[in-house]
């Protein structure tokens, strides 16, 4: 996960700098200058590991008799809590971070030391991290900005829903220490975000934050926050290139063109007509897509509690702004437990590309893409006619119940070990 990163790399310089270089009769070709990958264990062999870059790249990893190797905890910051082990207990999945020289080829590299966060410990780091954000977060979308008392207000979903009151002001309080992340563009993979400051946080935005509400749960104090702007856009489909991911659509909010990328991580998934029914039944304020038999309305369980308001997930409603408002913004308001539906859209059919054609109706969630006229779909929907139909007249709001975009703890989705 993102902090985890950061913590190997903190850690790399003190055991590094006292290794000698690898001869170059070791590497089977002049090693050229020092490098220091990042990255995950995906095969072992004898004298040798294969390591996937966080870069993207693969890369034989050579083991000499001299190869420093150390554990650590995740998210150390140094070297303290290491623990000298051996080659052989290097496993695969264990996040490591080589410092070593390439080869002339840069295809492999001869370790002189080799930094190991081992993929048991990840694990439950991960749990743990998931936990915390769910006892301790907030999500919502902005609604106002203090730039002077480092303040942000975010509307947050009634849990259970209020009739006509969707949603309540929370303001978060930015301590000077509190740490800020930011999702990047076309991305929604917590291990993709990158640093940030106030002034890149919008109204409109989606923000999820980790620490202590107050009493009565109007303020909050925050210890970590990030946010991203989605976009929700309801479209037709004009033309599909199955073979490399993508699809063409019309904004059915802008009337303009844009190209929809897909990857691995996009779920796509083909709405029966019931669930389509449903949730336009939501639109129209009838319930919530949550809503099942043996639970009320919000998809709490009969007898449970109403649930903690600060416990949200992140919401995506809305072709261009919904609540947000605005063009291409994210937006927010919606009900029902978030994990209940992501676990609905799972169990429907999967989509794929070619069983498009043109005319059909479809519904993409997506970051912010660094160009206007392209996204990379997060989530991409067809049978979605009855949603579609079902938005107010003379208004572009989509309502789609809350999404689990996998920010800071919320469990499903969000990339490697994205919390």
């Amino acid at each position: 996960m993102f902090l985890m990163v950061i913590g190997v790399a903190a850690v790399v310089a003190p055991g590094a700098q006292s290794q000698p270089a690898t001869p170059a009769s070791q590497e089977g070709a002049a090693p050229t200058q020092s490098v220091r990958p990042i990255g995950v264990v995906t095969q072992i062999q004898p004298g040798s590991f294969s390591l996937h870059t966080d870069a993207g790249s693969d890369l034989k990893i050579q083991l000499p008799e001299s190869v420093n190797v150390v554990r650590v905890p995740p998210g150390s910051k140094d070297l303290k809590s290491a623990t000298k082990i051996n080659v052989s207990d290097i496993s695969l999945g264990d996040r490591v971070f080589v410092r070593g020289r390439a080869s002339a080829d840069q295809k492999s590299v001869a370790a002189q030391s080799i930094i190991v966060m081992s993929k048991t410990d990840l694990g439950a780091a991960r749990e743990a991290e998931r936990l915390d954000w769910q006892r301790r977060g907030a999500s919502g979308v902005v609604k106002a900005l203090n730039p002077v008392a480092k303040e942000i207000t975010i509307a947050v979903p009634n849990t259970p829903p209020a009739p006509g009151n969707p949603t309540h002001p929370v303001t978060l309080m930015l301590a000077t220490s509190a740490a800020l992340l930011r999702y990047a563009p076309d991305s929604v993979k917590f291990s993709d975000a990158k640093p940030s400051a106030f002034e890149e946080i919008r109204v409109g935005d989606q923000v999820r934050a980790l620490g202590a509400p107050s009493e009565d749960g109007s303020r909050f104090a925050v210890e970590k926050l990030i946010s991203g702007t989605f976009r929700n856009i309801g479209a037709t489909v004009l033309s599909v290139d199955a073979p490399n991911g993508t699809v063409t659509v019309r904004d059915l909010a802008t009337g303009k063109n844009i190209m929809v990328r897909t990857n691995a991580d996009s779920k796509m998934h083909a709405l029966p007509p019931f669930i389509a029914q449903m949730i336009a039944r939501f639109n129209s304020g009838a319930g919530s897509p949550g809503d099942a038999p043996g639970r009320p309305p919000g998809g709490n369980p009969a007898g449970s509690p109403p649930g903690n308001a600060m416990r949200g997930q992140h919401t995506t409603n809305g072709p261009g702004g919904g609540m947000g408002g605005g063009e291409g913004r994210g937006a927010g308001g919606g009900f029902g437990p978030p994990r209940d539906f992501n676990q609905m859209l799972d169990r429907t059919p999967a989509l794929k590309l070619d069983q498009l054609k043109q005319g059909d109706a479809l519904i993409v969630v997506s970051t912010e893409g660094a160009k206007p006229a392209e996204v990379t779909a997060i989530v991409l929907l067809s049978g979605v006619e009855p949603i579609l139909a079902s938005q107010p007249k003379g208004g572009n709001q989509m309502v789609l119940g809350q999404w689990n975009m996998g920010m800071g703890g919320g469990g499903q989705g969000g990339g490697e070990g994205g919390p």
